[in-house]
């Protein structure tokens, strides 16, 4: 019972660090991994497992792809040519690539 009460404390905390945005979300989220891993909520011998899981390394994935296209420019030509389009949503997702 312990355990579920620590894991949603750490959750809420991660949470709250989020919406407060100081740090990064990357370490946000693995400073709440090593904090179940100090108390040991996390076996040591499964510390790094979730890091093999074919979501973890989509979403990693997504996460590069759509800073890079924001870094290169293409998030904001898309969003000027969408402006241009109109102030209709159900036009601009009509004409949308």
């Amino acid at each position: 019972m312990l355990d579920q009460w620590l894991i949603g404390i750490i959750l809420l905390a991660m949470l709250v660090l989020l919406v407060i945005d100081k740090w990064r979300y990357d370490l946000v989220a693995m400073m709440a991994l090593l904090t179940a891993a100090v108390l040991g909520l996390v076996p040591t011998t499964e510390f790094f497992s979730g890091f093999g899981n074919a979501a973890v390394i989509t979403v990693a994935a997504v996460l590069v792809i759509s800073q890079a296209l924001w870094r290169s420019g293409v998030v904001d030509a898309l969003a000027g040519w969408m402006k241009n389009i109109g102030d209709n949503p159900l036009l601009q997702l009509a004409v949308s690539p």
